[in-house]
């Protein structure tokens, strides 16, 4: 026997078919903006100086160009930034080299299995002192980002170029992002073939924010007229009041949350190698909520060269991070950081584009985090109905 469709399943379903509508009549060069500017750095760059264009232009992520093929070739994101000084770390602890050359004497560095599966990060016992922080610098000043990938026998295409043309439709680049599994997609130029810009899952939300509600009104305002759907108008005008607790069952299963204490190196780890998440909730002894740490915050450690801040409780970092944004006047009035289930799916979006940590936390009565949500996961709700084949 067929299940009755509920008020909220048959809400969805005008919304995904208006939704996809919305995607087929909107290009990638409708989803472009000045944001979506490309940044390029050639791979003799030290890791230095790739970090510092990741300090001074706020960006996610950076091509490579190739010389020799006079071509793009691959992407540097926050991730890749954050792996390699975890990685730097933990060698200058070890006291081996952070690269190797011809020399017999040099020694290989120890390589650690960071493969998906693995569960339990290096925890370091040991302090990092100003001669090995002195070190640190200088390794990263003078290693190339291509001595780096090369001496540990990765290629610079580690991050592969996902290819849309602009004048492609928004609907079959979400099919590609989606079947891909990636976070971005590299907009081609129609004629000149030339990257143009780079679209995130946060553009086309935005893009989603800004255009859907105007075309969903205008769809609905011609089909008014029509006698065959004038029963269902009610339900088409709350597509996009659709609660965020309808996909409760989705959301209450993301609920990562790390201890105070937690080594601030072990929180990083944790979320590039276990959890996977762009921001971990942390908590104090009795469970409620203190903040988040996310992977941009990374860059405070890199900008004020607080490397020794890796080996310190997490509390430290937040209360840092928090001292840093009251130097903005307007980030606690702009910045959202919370949502709870009774939010429509458009405010949760909304405040999730406003957060600068592109994360939301959702708490219970007592403020213990219950769930987080980031861009991948809206990202995938709203679009969740789309075939891929």
């Amino acid at each position: 026997m067929k299940r009755m469709q509920s008020k909220e399943d048959i809400i969805k379903d005008q919304y995904m078919k208006t939704l996809t509508c919305f995607l087929q009549d909107s290009t990638l060069y409708d989803c472009l903006s000045i944001n979506n500017q490309v940044a390029v750095i050639d791979q003799s760059f030290s890791l230095f100086d790739v970090f510092n264009v990741f300090i001074d232009t706020h960006i996610d992520e950076v091509l490579f160009w190739n010389p020799d093929v006079a071509y793009y070739d691959g992407v540097f994101t926050q991730t890749d930034l954050i792996r390699i000084i975890l990685k730097c770390y933990q060698n200058i602890l070890n006291g081996v080299p952070n690269v190797w050359g011809n020399s017999k004497i040099q020694v290989q560095p120890i390589m650690e299995e960071e493969d998906e599966d693995r569960t339990t990060p290096v925890h370091l016992k040991q302090l990092i002192g100003q001669e090995q922080i002195n070190k640190l610098l200088i390794d990263l000043k003078t290693i190339s980002v291509r001595d780096w990938f090369n001496s540990y026998g990765e290629s610079l295409h580690q991050s592969s170029l996902v290819q849309a043309d602009m004048a492609d439709n928004l609907n079959d680049a979400m099919k590609k992002i989606l079947k891909q599994g990636v976070t971005r997609i590299v907009v081609i130029d129609t004629e000149s073939r030339i990257i143009v810009g780079i679209l995130q899952q946060k553009d086309i939300l935005a893009f989603l924010v800004k255009g859907f509600s105007q075309y969903f009104h205008l769809q609905l305002s011609l089909k008014s007229h029509k006698v065959e759907v004038h029963h269902q108008n009610n339900q088409q005008s709350e597509q996009h009041e659709l609660e965020i607790n309808y996909f409760s069952d989705n959301i209450l299963l993301l609920n990562d949350k790390l201890p105070f204490d937690t080594n601030v190196y072990d929180v990083f780890y944790k979320l590039i190698y276990v959890i996977k998440r762009n921001a971990i909730p942390i908590v104090d002894q009795n469970n409620r909520y203190l903040g988040l740490i996310d992977r941009r915050d990374f860059l405070f450690i890199l900008k004020y060269q607080v490397f020794d801040m890796l080996n310190r409780p997490a509390i430290d970092l937040l209360n840092f991070i928090k001292i840093e944004k009251k130097q903005f006047a307007g980030f606690s009035i702009c910045n959202k950081e919370l949502f709870h289930m009774k939010q429509t799916l458009k405010e949760v979006v909304e405040n999730l584009l406003l957060s600068s940590r592109g994360s939301l936390v959702c708490l219970n009565e007592n403020q213990e985090p219950i769930a987080t949500l980031q861009m991948s996961d809206l990202f995938k709700i709203c679009l969740d109905d789309i075939e891929l084949e």
